[in-house]
């Protein structure tokens, strides 16, 4: 057997926050924690070779586990009894963990073979291999070799890539990514300077696989490892070259946080429903976006008294003030455990036109927000939590400000926001000429505008938005769904467009709103209608009046904006749009 091995070790944290007996507990990570961690997952702690290291106090812990072959009962009606292929139904697998205490810095490192790895992530710090990773390479270094990426929004949850190529962190540069793994070359130089290899034991480089573990693709001894772990502690003491994550996932073993995290927005939400004044915006939205925003029949299922409440709205549910006024209405006098339970239990569904099922999922798994706690700044996006370093703030208002700045609307004068809602708003434009509006009518569920109004050379499609704040994230996935839609229609004849003005015509609403729609695009005649569209660019704007009582500006001070989830929204959006080549504006609303 070869006393070389592809080895892996991850930096423990200093203290872990455990639950016992309802109260929360903070325990000093040392070896008699790791004794007693390690022997309730079925270790057993195995002697040692005496003077292994005047650096590192070792010790070694050892597992093995008895599984179900699964696959066993399948065969066995395949083959004849007796065949050596169904004898043994069991199988057996074998883990160890070596934990390294250094004696000088008062550091516990572990290193893990088998499947060890699960029980020591729960106590290893995040991203201690990518921190190694950030102080050996630069932002152009062609080092990547592949990546494992986890996006904060979008449809698509997460991505492996494989470079054809050697690629630098600029050229793969994702805003929103969240880097969880990468296998970057490391070159000779960088083995010998970095890591303390031998300049004869070495014919070429390697490459590193860095993650919450640090490892290097290369057999190395016992000793080498000893050496490797000093190389990195030391590496760790120093600056880092690049940022690789400037936001860092909360995992889920991290109860303590996350509960606390969960207390404050539970908090802010039960004062919101015992006063409407005190507004905390919550973003109701399906990981499943688009088909969550297409359905024609949502409905809202909570418990209240011990009675079961089904509410059925025509649209998708986007913010959490709808759910607290069905509540109010059933009963406004709820304690805030009675209220807690509720939210906790309710839940939401989707379905489209014909009755189809969509979407399906618990009321807090829709939730989207930002709450700060402890002096840092948390993404509460569909499940997952996420902290938002101050690089990742920084940065998201130095590209809201340049989108801004370089997309500046220029198009037909808007009226100031006096007062009322965005339907309000948006009826006001009845009566100005040059403009229609299709305020609340969806065909096939698409918002295509609130407003829409032209001038010699362009049609504009405003989507109206009342506060800059967490919910922008929802108008900001309607509009990209409703500039998809419209660019698709231009090559179809404008056929949807023409099911957006029968559906205006045709309404029976009893509403003055309904009523005046119906009305005023009466006066447009169908060919007409579609005509507006033929040589005229098509661009959307997003305009926004801010509620805030102070007044500021968008263009100049974008960081007096608090809802980061809105400035990141609208970076996305732009970028999407920018994709779809579709001219894109935003417009800050006069009040």
């Amino acid at each position: 057997m070869s006393d070389k091995i592809q080895n892996n070790f991850y930096l423990l944290k200093e203290s872990v926050k455990v639950l016992k007996k309802s109260k929360v507990i903070e325990e000093e990570i040392n070896f008699k924690f790791l004794h007693t961690l390690l022997k309730n997952k079925g270790f057993k702690e195995q002697s040692i070779l005496p003077n292994l290291s005047s650096k590192y106090e070792i010790k070694v812990y050892y597992k093995k586990t008895s599984n179900l072959v699964k696959w066993k009962g399948f065969v066995s009606t395949i083959v004849e009894p007796n065949q050596d292929i169904i004898k043994n139904t069991d199988s057996s697998s074998e883990s160890y963990v070596i934990i390294l205490f250094n004696l000088l810095t008062k550091k516990y490192f572990a290193s893990t073979g088998g499947y060890a790895h699960v029980t020591i992530q729960e106590i290893s710090t995040n991203d201690f291999g990518l921190e190694i990773l950030s102080r050996i390479i630069k932002s152009d270094d062609k080092a990547l070799r592949s990546s494992k990426e986890r996006n904060l929004t979008g449809g698509v949850q997460g991505a492996i890539k494989f470079f054809r190529n050697d690629y630098n962190l600029f050229e793969n540069e994702s805003f929103g990514n969240i880097y969880n793994e990468l296998n970057a070359s490391i070159s000779k130089d960088q083995l010998i300077n970095f890591f303390g290899f031998a300049k004869n034991d070495l014919k070429l480089g390697s490459l590193c696989i860095a993650k919450n573990s640090f490892s290097l693709k290369k057999s190395i001894s016992f000793i080498e490892l000893l050496t490797l772990i000093e190389k990195c502690e030391n590496l760790i003491t120093k600056a880092p070259i690049v940022e690789i994550n400037s936001i860092e996932k909360i995992s889920k073993s991290n109860i303590v946080l996350i509960s606390d995290l969960w207390e404050d927005i539970q908090k802010k939400v039960f004062d919101n429903y015992v006063n409407s004044n005190n507004f905390f915006s919550i973003e109701i939205a399906n990981k499943d976006f688009e088909k969550y925003y297409y359905a024609n029949l949502t409905v809202l299922k909570f418990t209240i008294n011990r009675k079961k409440q089904e509410i059925k709205f025509d649209n998708a549910i986007t913010n959490i003030q709808t759910v607290l006024d069905e509540i109010r209405n059933i009963d406004s006098t709820l304690t805030s455990a009675n209220f807690e339970k509720c939210i906790t239990n309710a839940s939401i569904e989707t379905f489209d036109e014909n009755g189809n099922f969509l979407t399906s999922d618990n009321l807090k798994n829709h939730f989207c927000t930002e709450v700060s706690h402890g002096n840092k700044s948390y993404f509460l996006i569909e499940r997952d939590w996420f902290e938002i370093r101050k690089t990742f703030i920084d940065k998201i208002n130095e590209q809201a400000n340049h989108f801004i700045n370089s997309n500046k609307y220029n198009g037909p004068k808007m009226d100031k926001w006096i007062t009322g809602s965005e339907n309000d708003y948006n009826s006001s434009y009845f009566t100005k000429q040059n403009s229609i509006v299709f305020d609340k009518f969806t065909p096939e569920n698409i918002e295509a505008c609130d407003i829409l109004r032209w001038d010699a050379n362009n049609i504009y499609f405003y989507h109206v938005k009342k506060g800059f704040d967490n919910s922008m994230r929802d108008l900001c996935s309607q509009i990209l769904i409703a500039g998809r839609k419209v660019i698709e229609d231009s090559k179809n004849s404008y056929k949807f467009l023409g099911t957006l003005y029968d559906t205006v015509i045709k309404n029976n609403g009893a509403t003055q709103y309904s009523i005046e729609a119906k009305n005023h695009l009466s006066k447009v005649k169908k060919a007409d209608f579609i005509d507006l569209m033929q040589n005229r660019k098509i661009v959307f704007v997003l305009a926004v009046l801010d509620t805030s009582k102070s007044l500021r500006n968008l263009e100049n001070e974008i960081e007096k904006f608090d809802s980061n989830i809105a400035k990141f929204s609208l970076n996305e959006l732009s970028k999407s749009m920018r994709n779809l080549e579709i001219d894109f504006k935003i417009l800050q609303l006069e009040k």
